[in-house]
């Protein structure tokens, strides 16, 4: 056991698990007979999914095996898994768990651990998940319904994720379920309305990047009238502004005389092949029609070549309202590869470590969304963790087994946590 990484995922959470004020969520149950308090049931769920288990039955035994903590977690004793159920299929405070969410990530941003960490420009990536699939429906209005090739109904729970991209840890900062009559496109008006209530114009983020099932001239507008930029993806549901990007970006048959590739990256191995990432821009897209926040748009080639000798091409296409000497040709690479950080990184992380893919812990009344909060604090805690928190400037990033590994241990461990306060302590880096 490395006794050092464990007293500091102690020190760790000692410090991040105060500061958290679950007192925010309004209790459903009633007063008389109540035996846990809101702030015990929650954290023990929020400690549980740190220790990367998936079912109540898991967090229980988290709580069981607890030593030399309890005091510093408010978490008195071992929390039944039926309790757990019960707690989540009547609690309904969204809000509430929104708010601790948003009290977290405001936190990190004064202590400016939310700093981009490769770009001049912090960029927040927002893309669409789902929560959750089955072939009965749920009690909860952003339910959607959708029929397979046999005609079959489906059901799920879809929602929109916002993640800051550019900082080390690339948190989630908020999350809006998608209606079940309505898609990801009309969500994300609504979306960028209550990130700007919440966080203010450009205090947080100032570039919102976008796929192409977002990209749509009234967006556009909507993320310019915030005085925010926008980077969208471009693809065949936006055809003419499509044509013209690949017209002035040097591809397909009206490719423009003497275009040039701005910037090129060395050729880097990835998964057995060898990729390279060649940038051409425009600046001439400036007072196309309806597009008038539009400044560049962007073709960005990717080139791989694989074992077997084989090499593919692909062509991605982006229209920015970023101003031209807003960034250099290589931060504009960099950049495009950062938006999928809400993938590989966010989304990765929620389905493969936490689990949400796998059965739901409970179905229950509106458990599946909040459980989906409790997650998302989870995911943005043990990234802090593994992203910055245990890691120096000149050491790898730790596996994740090995972090599981060394939290079950720091639980277990109570050494770990002798001489920590039990009060509230300065925040840690997030």
């Amino acid at each position: 056991m490395k006794a050092p990484v464990v007293k500091s995922i102690a020190r760790y959470f000692s410090r991040r698990g105060r500061t958290l004020n679950f007192g925010l969520v309004s209790d459903p149950r009633k007063h008389r007979g109540r035996r846990w308090s809101t702030q015990s049931l929650l954290m023990a769920s929020l400690v549980g999914m740190m220790a990367m288990e998936r079912c109540f039955r898991g967090i229980e035994r988290v709580t069981r095996d607890l030593d030399g903590c309890r005091r510093k977690l408010d978490i008195a004793r071992r929390v039944p898994d039926s309790t757990l159920a019960r707690f989540f299929s009547r609690l309904d405070d969204e809000e509430g768990l929104r708010q601790v969410l948003v009290d977290d990530i405001k936190r990190a941003k004064r202590r400016k651990a939310l700093e981009p960490v490769t770009l001049p420009i912090s960029v927040l990536a927002i893309d669409g998940k789902t929560l959750w699939t089955g072939h009965e429906p749920v009690d909860d209005p952003a339910c959607q319904t959708q029929k397979d090739d046999d005609e079959r109904a489906d059901y799920r729970i879809h929602t929109l994720h916002a993640v800051v991209v550019t900082a080390a840890s690339q948190p989630c900062i908020d999350q809006l379920l998608v209606p079940g009559k309505t898609n990801e496109m009309g969500s994300l008006p609504e979306f960028v309305e209550r990130l700007v209530e919440a966080y203010g114009s450009g205090s947080l983020f100032e570039v919102i990047s976008v796929d192409a099932g977002m990209t749509s001239i009234g967006n556009a507008r909507m993320i310019a009238t915030a005085e925010l930029r926008y980077m969208m993806a471009l693809k065949d549901n936006q055809p003419t502004l499509l044509a013209e990007a690949k017209r002035l970006c040097g591809w397909g048959a009206h490719k423009q005389a003497g275009h040039r590739c701005a910037a090129s990256t060395p050729w880097r191995n990835y998964r057995g092949s060898k990729t390279r990432r060649e940038l051409f821009r425009s600046n001439e897209i400036r007072g196309w029609p309806e597009w008038e926040s539009a400044r560049q748009v962007w073709r960005v080639k990717q080139t791989t070549k694989r074992k077997n000798g084989s090499v593919v091409v692909e062509n991605r296409y982006f229209v920015t309202s970023l101003p031209h000497d807003r960034l250099s040709d290589f931060e504009i690479l960099e950049l495009v590869r950062l938006h999928w950080g809400v993938e590989n990184g966010c989304h990765w992380t929620m389905d493969v470590i936490l689990g949400e893919d796998d059965h739901p812990m409970c179905t229950r009344g509106k458990a599946i969304r909040m459980l989906s909060w409790m997650r998302l604090l989870a995911y943005n805690m043990l990234r802090g963790l593994r992203d910055r928190y245990l890691r120096s400037p000149k050491s790898r990033v730790l596996p994740w087994k090995d972090i599981k590994a060394f939290i079950t241990q720091a639980l277990q461990h109570p050494p770990a946590w002798v001489g920590l306060r039990c009060t509230k302590a300065e925040p840690t880096t997030l």
